[in-house]
């Protein structure tokens, strides 16, 4: 027959003390294991964004004519703002990185600037990508940058030394 001992030495309170130990080490695991999983999609979003403005960076940046580069953004982003001289073009993404209007997760922003001179025109540009909706454990609220860059380009009115 089997019989089934009982230890008179472990406690109740002892066995109780034990339990609540794993129960709060396995509620700090499972909070790390979120935290992780978060931290994560934070660290693919910004290769993501890297790659999307960075990419529309280079296409900006090897025009020859500041015409060109507006005529590209206006035909490639779907909202543009103008105010004063500054230009404002906005690209919408769904959550998977696919452009989307409808689904606004991330936004890639071009901020244009100009200032014109009797030489040519020297362009700021700003290009960043943010995200719409706050990430869940990180951050509680608002929209957060997620990459930007932000650089100048001179367009010589005559051609420059290079020019015809």
């Amino acid at each position: 027959m089997n019989k089934v001992s009982f230890n008179p030495m472990v406690s109740l309170s002892e066995i109780i003390l034990s339990v609540s130990i794993f129960v709060v080490a396995g509620i700090i695991m499972l909070n790390c294991f979120a935290i992780a999983r978060y931290t994560q999609i934070r660290a693919n979003d910004k290769a993501m964004a890297g790659a999307i403005v960075q990419s529309d960076f280079e296409i900006i940046k090897s025009f020859n004519t500041a015409d060109e580069m507006h005529k590209f953004l206006n035909n490639s982003y779907e909202s543009n703002n103008i105010d004063n001289n500054n230009y404002v073009y906005t690209k919408y993404y769904d959550e998977n990185w696919n452009q989307n209007n409808i689904d606004k997760e991330y936004a890639v922003t071009v901020l244009i600037s100009d200032k014109n001179s009797k030489s040519g025109n020297l362009i700021k540009i700003n290009i960043s990508a943010k995200k719409e909706k706050p990430y869940r454990f990180i951050k509680k609220e608002g929209s957060e940058q997620i990459y930007s860059i932000e650089t100048k380009r001179f367009f010589p009115a005559f051609g420059g030394s290079y020019g015809e």
